[in-house]
């Protein structure tokens, strides 16, 4: 027993593995994030992910039918998109398409996001997508820089994509980000100018005319039809085969017994309309004016749309028989658009 120690104290054991803590080699480091490694994978998830939606959103028009353009049915195809990236990014941090390109959406400090950073991530997806194509979302990724690659629900939500382990780290070329917004955006004002400037008679497709000897003059007089629908496309209230009936008053002006012209009058929604005939090389032609009609609600007012109707008309029988073809088109953003074509038959007397 040594002289220092007290009578009876025992010396402690040290366990051999027990080292100071300035003896012990610093712990590895947590990778950094680096969000920029997963840009290009996040373009092509996005891609593939709208591949998804477009075949989603085609088997609910179709199952919606004539309703798909309706102001509720454009709500529920909003819907679908947003618990669409809702659900799968609150459960996983990936959609489909960035599970099969190797990105995961995560909080700022890499833990998973929670189901409310998803929600903002999610609702503000729609203004990140102005005008079309993710244009906003694109130039807010440009703007937080390479650090983040955060679009506008990102900072929002405090949220970045980052690339798993798993997953292949590509260096985003400085180039990529503006050319690809460049070419969103004006992909974006070019699909808008397109749609808001379009002319709507642009979109009527012709009615079709006749062959053969066309030229033969129509009768005056009261004049007897009847119709069959033959195509009904869009919003169109008409099923094929539908039958109707109609009365018909055609008027002949003449200066001189060799120049004449004819109109054409009939009853719709119980309203007279009138339409010069101009002889064609397919057939008479007549285009009537435009009528209102009533074609759904939204916020408690009624939505209208006019209707254009176009007709090509052929005689025989010494001007005394009568087919014409009908097209009808109709157009509103509350209620999408309505096409159909009619058949007729008629008899003068």
């Amino acid at each position: 027993m040594s002289q220092g120690s007290p009578l009876g104290a025992v010396a402690e054991a040290r366990p051999a593995f027990d080292w100071p803590e300035a003896a012990l080699p610093p712990a590895p480091e947590a990778a950094p994030l680096d969000p920029d490694l997963a840009v290009r994978a996040r373009l092509n998830a996005i891609l593939l992910d709208g591949v998804i939606l477009a075949v989603a959103t085609a088997v609910l028009v179709g199952a919606l039918g004539t309703t798909a353009r309706s102001p509720d049915a454009l709500l529920l195809v909003l819907g679908l998109q947003f618990i669409y990236f809702f659900a799968l990014e609150a459960a996983t941090g990936q959609t489909v398409g960035k599970r099969a390109f190797h990105v995961r959406v995560v909080a700022l400090d890499g833990t998973p996001l929670s189901t409310r950073q998803s929600a903002i991530r999610n609702v503000l997806r729609f203004i990140d997508a102005v005008p079309i194509l993710y244009a906003s979302g694109l130039l807010s990724m440009i703007r937080t820089g390479r650090r983040r690659r955060q679009r506008i629900g990102d900072v929002a939500a405090g949220t970045i994509v980052v690339v798993e382990p798993t997953g292949r780290p590509l260096r985003t070329p400085g180039w990529l980000l503006p050319v690809v917004t460049l070419l969103a955006t004006l992909a974006s004002v070019g699909i808008l100018v397109a749609v808001l400037d379009a002319p709507t008679t642009a979109q009527i497709p012709p009615v079709a005319g006749f062959t053969g000897n066309t030229s033969a003059r129509p009768a005056a007089g009261n004049w007897q039809a009847t119709g069959t629908t033959t195509s009904s496309i869009g919003y169109s209230d008409d099923p094929i085969g539908a039958q109707t009936s109609g009365a018909w008053v055609i008027v002949r002006s003449c200066t001189s017994s060799d120049q004449c012209s004819f109109a054409l009058t009939r009853q719709v929604a119980g309203q007279s309309v009138t339409a010069p005939l101009i002889l064609q090389a397919d057939g008479w032609h007549a285009m009537f004016p435009l009528i209102a009609f009533s074609c759904g609600f939204a916020g408690g007012q009624t939505i209208y749309w006019q209707e254009q109707s176009s007709w090509v008309l052929r005689f025989s029988n010494a001007g005394r028989a009568a087919q014409a073809n009908e097209r009808n088109f109709s157009s509103a953003p509350g209620c999408g658009y309505g096409t159909d074509t009619v058949a007729w038959s008629a008899t003068h007397g």
